[in-house]
């Protein structure tokens, strides 16, 4: 047993609990959102369900700025945590969750951050609230029944320095209660706290960003210097080459040896000299999309959904080639297919286009090599697709866009007559659309179920896909003739109608070589040089 007094007291540093990204090539990276409002409402609703249930009672201080690139995120913030609150708050029940928007660029502009004191004027009524954990012979005397969350857009600079002003006062407090008193602030002889807090910065920072913390100096000393300020800007420009050369592999070899991700990360990134997000689990995020390509696109309830798809598809119609490509949507039911583009930052469908089964003409399947770059490139294993060729309705609507109107579905007349001069020169020639397979895994090692069902490799998931539209669309055939009594009523599909799948090059290697010109060649050439 001991009878010396223990403290404590617990903050929380997190980023801002809703999906979102910043690209490393730039200094003041804007932030790009994904998913919709309920999306992330419910992974918000989530963590800090959490997070009540292991502190208490939450109060959220974010220090982002309300101006430029990061008022966005901040924005979307703050109306999470109001429609949290206005929805049963964190436990349901009416648990309320404190915000605070603090501008803490703005609010300390011209290197001014003591004035970091108007926010603790705020956060002050909760800290009391909350107290602090004491301990006297080996008994709790007193519970903290709170903490407080505090968030810049990295969580490091502008954090640390909220977070030890925090610290500071629960120190203070602290001892306060058993009659001593020291100033943090102002006594020269109690630098040593200082010098914890940015020594702590230091560290997290040297973890997350290959530098140490910026405004250190404040930190360690309660002044802003110019010197500091120099200081900060030539950690920012390291931190910069850190985030563009470093950061990715560093994680990608960790994750890698910890098990928590494959090769495949390295193959990828070598491919399209890109890092992404490789934690995220694609085959979930897919099999969502589906479900929500689905629920929007099919409106007849006697449609039955037969299997879904996501692919790469080019970003124009009726090509086999062009500078980009997206990730799409197939669907195919009992009556037709379904062939969607999506804007996957708002989980929306962008467009789609209904295709009958009767009306699909052939399927052609083979290698799809759409660049020369990498080796996994011209892996003829890999890169394989297929092709639909189909009649188009006559004057039927083409493409169907969502253009977040209510007459989304009725163009102007001047629309209408660009639509059927379109559709017109299309018809003549033939339409097509043309689909690559995607990796069937994701970066994340599989799971005894993933493996169950699916497809080992890109061949396969071709081959399933084209098999599958065959089989559907064969039986739908026969159906029809048996019902309108063709073909001798219920007999088979006759071997002129009979749809099937031919095996043909879409896109050879020896094609792919001639159309890779020399500056596609030169800028990923550029781009190995800068990540090598």
């Amino acid at each position: 047993m001991t009878r010396d007094k223990i403290f404590s007291f617990t903050q929380f540093r997190g980023s801002i609990p809703l999906f979102f990204s910043q690209s490393p090539y730039s200094l003041k990276p804007q932030v790009s959102t994904w998913g919709s409002f309920e999306t992330n409402a419910k992974a918000f609703k989530r963590h800090f369900t959490d997070l009540s249930a292991r502190y208490g009672d939450i109060y959220c201080a974010s220090l982002i700025d309300k101006h430029g690139t990061e008022a966005k995120i901040g924005e979307l913030y703050e109306n999470h945590a109001k429609a949290l609150n206005e929805n049963g708050g964190i436990d349901g029940k009416g648990k309320q969750l404190g915000f605070e928007w603090f501008d803490f660029h703005n609010v300390c502009r011209g290197m001014h951050f003591e004035n970091v004191s108007k926010l603790m004027d705020s956060l002050e009524p909760f800290m009391k609230s909350t107290s602090w954990v004491e301990i006297t012979d080996d008994e709790v005397k007193r519970k903290q029944t709170g903490v407080l969350r505090t968030n810049c857009m990295d969580c490091l600079d502008r954090t640390n320095v909220v977070q030890s002003a925090c610290a500071r006062t629960a120190l203070e407090s602290q001892l306060s209660a058993g009659s001593f008193t020291i100033d943090l602030q102002h006594d020269p002889s109690t630098s040593w706290f200082n010098t914890l807090w940015a020594d702590n910065g230091d560290a997290i920072s040297r973890q997350y960003a290959g530098t140490a913390a910026l405004k250190g100096d404040f930190t360690r000393t309660r002044k802003r210097q110019i010197t500091g300020a120099l200081t900060d800007f030539g950690l920012t420009l390291t931190r910069y080459y850190n985030n563009i050369v470093n950061d990715y592999f560093a994680q990608a070899v960790i994750d890698y040896l910890l098990g928590r991700a494959t090769d495949t990360i390295f193959a990828e990134f070598e491919a399209d000299m890109k890092s992404s997000d490789y934690f995220i689990d694609v085959r979930k995020v897919r099999q969502q999309a589906i479900e929500r390509a689905a629920g929007i696109v099919i409106e007849d309830d006697d449609e039955d959904l037969i299997h879904g798809w996501t692919l790469s598809v080019p970003t124009s119609v009726n090509q086999v080639k062009t500078a980009t490509f997206e990730e799409a949507v197939l669907l195919l039911t009992d009556k037709a297919l379904y062939f969607c583009r999506l804007d996957w930052g708002t989980e929306k469908v962008r467009e789609f286009e209904r295709v009958q089964l009767e009306n699909i003409q052939g399927i052609m399947r083979g290698v799809y090599v759409t660049s020369t770059l990498a080796q996994r490139h011209l892996d003829t294993e890999k890169n394989v697709g297929f092709i639909i060729r189909y009649r188009a309705e006559s004057g039927g609507e083409l493409v169907r866009r969502n253009t977040r109107a209510l007459d989304a579905g009725m163009p102007s007349e001047s629309q209408e007559k660009e639509d059927a001069k379109k559709q017109q020169k299309k018809d003549d020639s033939g339409r097509f659309l043309a689909f690559k397979a995607l990796p069937p895994r994701s970066s994340l090692p599989s799971s005894s179920n993933d493996t169950q069902d699916a497809p080992e490799n890109e061949v396969e998931v071709v081959r399933t896909v084209c098999d599958e539209i065959v089989r559907v669309a064969n039986q739908a055939k026969k159906e029809d003739a048996a019902s309108t009594g063709q073909a001798g009523g219920a007999s088979e599909v006759g071997k002129d109608t009979e749809l099937k799948v031919d095996e043909k090059d879409i896109i050879s290697v020896a094609d792919a070589k001639k159309s890779t010109g020399y500056l596609e060649q030169f800028e990923y050439s550029l781009k190995k040089l800068v990540w090598g």
